[in-house]
């Protein structure tokens, strides 16, 4: 595949610049244009070491306008990479809107290494690249240009340039293993080759350039990348990949849900004793383990998410866990995909993420306020399911909790929140008016059960009419499912 690139046409500098300033005119004004339009371009520029990624990355900053874009460069995994997921250090690391992020190493490095050292069967090999195939239609779908730039240059060439390189004493790079496939020529291509048949879509589109001429290189790039920017009206096009998988003995709908089950005060006090010592041991063995636990803590306005988590914290070490609370997103967290803000606040390995709200906002209040369209919340089940499986990849305990009440019980909380002074902040005037949909939500909060409850990552309903009763299933649920995975049983 590589092996049959167009060999580029050497250019001299005379024709070097008769060429320039068009390109850089066109190039200036496609990046206006997107800034305009409120679009992110990412811009990967991968290839043989030795091919002049790096020089490119400075010819087109220097051809636009710097202030809107960022180079990034993954050189060595940091500690505090290496302790979260691997697509962390990517999405914390992508372009606001309006803005370009040109990626020197990507999402494909780790991939391409393993294969390279034999670490990877055909069947893991596919499964990495689907990961990618899915991330990056996940940042397309959500408006974001993807442009894929493949260096190439022969074997001779490469060793000619690396050696140029030496012997010019050029600062030296942080690492001798940077962002490229090094090693033996021929099986760093057939990897490569195939990992960019199994990556390239019409969303997301590899180019493939010869770059044995520096000059041909910086002009040809130039222009697949304007021409891909000023090209900004893209569709997603391709296989639609089927999420279904095997689901849970779990209630399916809110229905199945028994809101009669209520906890004697007397039990209450014993077993939340019972369940806060488990809790606390569990949390340092998972912190020795290594292993995270994220919760994620949904149910109806007043069905006790907040005196739920206390419950839960009231029992950890503070310094072993970070509790994350959504509301609205801010104009920053705007500016990015919406995970962007869930992904940035998961913690290290060996500690517990709670959130008080969650990325279910988007197929919960964003759908049945409108805050989202249609096809915004449609594909958000599938985009959530990736999310899931990149936290349960790394070997976290993943917990979901639905607190369910009847809304007569949720009128009482409200009467009484109003009728006693230190409670009347917890109500509001959108919560009334959320109590006006309630069909609505519950028709949202159903269909959310049904697409994104799995064997993996199911959620579990907790009858909360009762405080006590919700309370002690919650931390019982959380002991067991970190014990299950700890192999306690």
């Amino acid at each position: 595949m590589l092996d049959a690139i167009p060999p580029g046409n050497p250019l001299s500098g005379d024709e070097f610049d008769e060429l320039e300033l068009p390109l850089r005119m066109d190039l200036l004004a496609a990046q206006q244009s997107l800034a305009a339009a409120n679009r992110a371009t990412i811009l990967i520029i991968a290839g043989v070491d030795g091919a002049g990624k790096g020089a490119l990355a400075q010819r087109l900053c220097e051809w636009m306008d710097p202030r809107g874009i960022e180079t990034n460069t993954f050189w060595e995994r940091s500690d505090e990479e290496d302790s979260r997921p691997y697509f962390w250090r990517f999405w914390r690391r992508l372009p606001p809107r309006g803005e370009i992020g040109i990626f020197l190493g990507s999402w494909y490095t780790r991939l391409g290494r393993k294969a390279m050292s034999g670490e990877l069967t055909d069947g893991e090999f596919a499964e990495g690249c689907q990961r990618i195939w899915e991330f990056e239609r996940m940042l397309a779908e959500d408006g974001a240009i993807i442009i894929k730039l493949w260096l190439q240059v022969g074997r001779d060439a490469r060793r000619q340039q690396l050696q140029e390189r030496a012997g010019k004493q050029q600062n030296p790079r942080v690492t001798d293993r940077p962002y490229e496939l090094q090693g033996d020529y021929d099986l760093s291509q057939n990897i490569a080759s195939e990992m960019i048949q199994r990556t390239n879509s019409l969303y997301a589109s590899w180019h493939l350039l010869d770059a044995e001429d520096k000059r041909y290189r910086d002009i040809t790039a130039g222009r697949v990348v304007a021409g891909a920017m000023q090209r900004h009206e893209l569709s997603v096009v391709g296989n639609q990949i089927d999420h279904a998988v095997e689901k849970p003995s779990t209630p399916s709908s809110l229905a199945d849900v028994d809101l009669s089950r209520v906890l004697a005060k007397d039990d209450y006090k014993d077993q939340l004793s019972k369940w806060q010592r488990r809790l606390q041991d569990l949390a340092w063995q998972r912190y020795r383990e290594g292993r995270s636990l994220i919760a994620v803590f949904e149910g109806w306005d007043a069905a006790g998410k907040g005196s739920s988590l206390r419950r839960v914290t009231n029992a950890v070490d503070p310094r072993l866990y970070h509790l994350a609370r959504y509301a609205a997103p801010s104009d920053e967290e705007l500016k990015y995909h919406y995970l962007w803000r869930f992904w940035r606040h998961i913690q290290r390995d060996g500690r517990f993420t709670l959130f008080d709200r969650s990325w279910y906002g988007r197929v919960l209040v964003e759908r049945v306020e409108g805050f989202a369209a249609e096809n915004e919340w449609q594909r958000a089940y599938y985009e959530i399911a990736e999310f899931e499986r990149q936290l349960l990849d790394n070997e976290s305990t993943l917990c979901k909790f639905w607190i369910h009440i009847s809304k007569d019980e949720q009128l009482k909380r409200f009467q009484e929140r109003e009728s006693t002074p230190h409670k009347r902040y917890k109500i509001t005037q959108d919560d009334w008016r959320n109590r006006e949909k309630w069909s609505d939500y519950e028709t949202a909060v159903n269909d959310m059960l049904a697409a994104t409850s799995t064997r993996a990552a199911p959620w579990t309903l907790i009858a909360g009419n009762d405080k006590r009763y919700a309370r002690i299933q919650i931390l019982k649920t959380l002991c067991q499912a970190m014990a299950d995975d700890s192999n306690e049983g």
